[in-house]
């Protein structure tokens, strides 16, 4: 989260809200300035070309009238036919549309062969919630309508995400045939349901976090809990839980200082007494972004690769 609208702005919270961002925009220039000469930490992931990965970059997804938004498709080499796909989400606070930060997620998933596309999608000072969420849709119809075209098995879609990523990870993958969260980013005849999510330190129930975290989320839905706390409700994956969910894999860091491990094991509780499939692991000694950072990186992508694949194989065998 710190690392860090439905249909309208709402005026009166956004003076709060800029000035929240515009303190947060200040802390983080000066943490940059103030480190920028040290060593870079070598626990820290970065992307590097696989050769058991092809990556095909610059994918055009979907297109909201001249707004065109891109992914980059990480497949495993050499070819393999009818594997699970997986549309990866990077968090940021809902505000950073950098999709090469999630390379190393993608392309590691691809090298244990899953297919993964690094979506962009639209911030939250571009399109009103639930417009990310509605990319993340839009992505998944995308991979479905061209899954033949890519050896993906178009019956076995999942997503991924991390930190508020993992939000709208968890969110699309629980809301199926919602028509305001479906959006009309392209492919509006295939299907946006997902079969699994991984979801790493995951914002389940937006009332539950932080002071400082409540501030991030009023920017993202454009209201505050005091002026649309069904808005707030509504965003949050905790109260769509269903029956009929997708099996969920929820990573959390035991030492997450920014979203509470609660929010992974109270939904993971709530999932399960539904009768919806859920695993949760806790990560010893793992921070919030544990996915950058050695050795949870590894144990992480592992844990979500043998997920996606274990699923795929149950639906195939029909147990």
């Amino acid at each position: 989260m710190v690392e860090t609208q439905i249909k309208e702005r709402l005026p009166r919270a956004s003076n709060c809200i800029l000035l929240s961002l515009f303190v947060a925009g200040m802390i983080i220039s000066a943490s940059v300035a103030a480190t920028q000469d040290e060593p870079p930490d070598p626990n820290f992931v970065q992307y590097r070309p696989s050769p058991r990965v092809r990556a095909i970059p610059h994918i055009a997804y979907a297109k909201y009238s001249e707004r065109t938004l891109l992914l980059d498709l990480y497949l495993p080499s050499p070819a393999r036919r009818r594997i699970p796909g997986v549309i990866v989400v990077r968090g940021g606070g809902w505000m950073v549309n950098d999709r090469k930060r999630f390379a190393h997620v993608a392309s590691a998933l691809a090298e244990r062969g899953v297919a993964a596309a690094c979506i962009e999608y639209r911030m939250a000072d571009e399109a009103a919630f639930p417009g990310a969420i509605q990319d993340v849709k839009a992505a998944v119809r995308w991979m479905r309508a061209n899954a033949t075209k890519y050896g993906i098995d178009p019956e076995m879609i999942g997503t991924l995400g991390g930190s508020s990523g993992a939000h709208m990870a968890l969110l699309a993958g629980l809301t199926p045939g919602i028509a305001d969260l479906e959006g009309n980013g392209g492919n509006a005849d295939t299907s946006s349901r997902v079969q699994a999510v991984v979801a790493m330190a995951t914002p389940t129930d937006l009332l539950g976090l932080s002071a400082n975290n409540k501030l991030t989320v009023g920017a993202f839905l454009h209201a505050t809990p005091e002026e649309d706390i069904e808005k707030w409700r509504w965003a949050s994956p905790i109260n769509h839980i269903s029956p009929a969910g997708p099996p969920v894999l929820l990573l959390h860091g035991a030492n997450d200082d920014s979203v509470s491990t609660s929010q992974s094991t109270e939904f993971a509780k709530r999932y399960r007494e539904s009768g919806a499939r859920v695993e949760v692991q806790i990560l010893a000694d793992a921070p919030h972004a544990f996915w950058n950072y050695l050795p949870w990186f590894t144990d992480a992508v592992e844990r979500a690769a043998r997920f996606f694949l274990e699923v795929a194989k149950q639906d195939k065998s029909g147990t």
